[in-house]
């Protein structure tokens, strides 16, 4: 499986490392340029030819980054094509993909510094030294998390932050394997990321975000007064300390996402699950309709896809599989008798015929499990309100 350093570097030659990082960018940018009007032009066939551009920067760049950077830019075509034969399939279920992008950052008119170096032309040695192509060195500021097989290099200039930032794919096996047959059912949502039964329990196990929630609001009014005072001073609704705002805010959510997912898995592991069942709530942002305040918690707070490849990617470690449902159904019907006829108000739910009271979130939880067979005894339905709960810095509750 493949997996992902990140780290710092400290340049020996700031000023090499940048002319370096402006060739990457002038070539992808002089690419993509050359394939965008070949592609708008509809007299025109695409444009996949590259080897003019290749031999104008290979002595600038080397011949291997060049290459590197003429196949990341034929992928991101290639996946825009794709994903394009998808949309007109189905309009109304995704939008529209853009068509790869240039390396710059338009309102400044800066090229995106970029740098990327094969897998076999960089090494780093035991006392953090990195090595590229015609001797350019520099110091790694950070511990890489994943000792395996090594891949591509992407090095990035991080203007904000004045950084050298490093992303290293590294070929690994998983370091657990499951110790049981057991199976996972989760129900993934907004207020509560993850409600789950773990076959073997005693009641659903939930996760609380709303000491998530609660910090983004408190980033948001940051934010929005931030935005009024460059608004005032400088007549702009942004500044260096509004990006770091939001970058700041995005780090909280991902940093509390992980945790959430890696405790998570770490409790499927210890009880012995092989298996983990997710409600796929992929489109859910195309399909339903919100009030203003769950329509912004929806389209800028949550982000299901990221806390689904966090599990995902946390289960992979474990050995542990992942099977992705349609969850339509699931959190409208009773767990007990099966009836749908019901009333919910808020997180309760409750049936009619025969008067259970439970959480939406975790009759979710179950039903999911019982469509698949799952072995979920009656006294855990009956629990009713009873679940065991685990808030963002993991003090639990009953």
């Amino acid at each position: 499986m493949k997996r992902t350093n990140r780290f710092n570097i400290e340049w020996d030659d700031p000023e090499e490392a940048e002319g370096l990082g402006i060739g990457c960018s002038t070539l992808w940018n002089k690419l993509n340029y050359k394939r965008r009007e070949s592609f708008f032009d509809e007299d025109k066939e695409f444009d996949w030819s590259s080897d003019v551009l290749y031999d104008e920067f290979k002595g600038w760049i080397g011949s291997a980054t060049a290459q590197q950077i003429v196949r990341k830019n034929n992928s991101a075509w290639k996946s825009y094509f794709s994903l394009l034969k998808k949309w007109v399939k189905n309009k109304d279920e995704m939008k529209e993909p853009n068509p790869a992008g240039y390396w710059k950052d338009r309102k400044k008119d800066e090229k995106e510094l970029r740098i990327l170096v094969r897998n076999d032309c960089y090494e780093i040695e035991d006392d953090g030294t990195i090595k590229l192509p015609f001797g350019r060195t520099g110091k790694i500021k950070g511990e890489p998390h994943w000792d395996g097989k090594q891949g591509r290099l992407e090095i990035v200039y991080d203007r904000l932050d004045d950084r050298w930032r490093a992303f290293q794919s590294v070929e690994v096996e998983p370091r657990h394997q499951p110790r049981g047959d057991k199976s996972a059912y989760v129900d993934l949502g907004v207020i509560y990321p993850v409600m789950t039964y773990i076959e073997g329990g005693e009641t659903t196990v939930g996760y609380s975000g709303r000491p998530i929630l609660s910090n983004w609001w408190l980033y948001n009014k940051q934010i929005d007064k931030a935005k009024s005072q460059a608004k005032e001073e400088n007549d702009r609704y942004t500044s260096e300390r509004i990006k770091r705002l939001f970058r700041q805010r995005k780090r909280k959510f991902k940093d509390a996402v992980r945790k959430i997912a890696h405790d998570f898995i770490e409790r499927c592991y210890q009880a012995g699950v092989d298996t983990v069942v997710v409600g796929d709530l992929t489109g859910i942002r195309e399909k339903e309709k919100w009030s203003s305040k769950a329509d912004s918690m929806v389209h800028n707070y949550w982000s299901h896809k990221y806390l689904a490849d966090r599990i995902r990617w946390t289960a992979e470690n474990y050995g542990i599989e992942i099977e992705l449902i349609d969850e339509r159904g699931t959190s409208s019907k009773c767990p007990k008798c099966g009836s749908e006829k019901k009333v919910r108000r808020g997180r309760l739910f409750k049936c009619k015929e025969c008067g259970i009271e439970a959480h939406r979130d975790s009759v979710g939880a179950l039903n999911i499990g019982l469509a698949q067979g799952g072995n979920i005894p009656a006294e855990v339905i009956n629990i009713y309100w009873k679940i065991r709960w685990i808030f963002h810095r993991f003090t639990e509750f009953y």
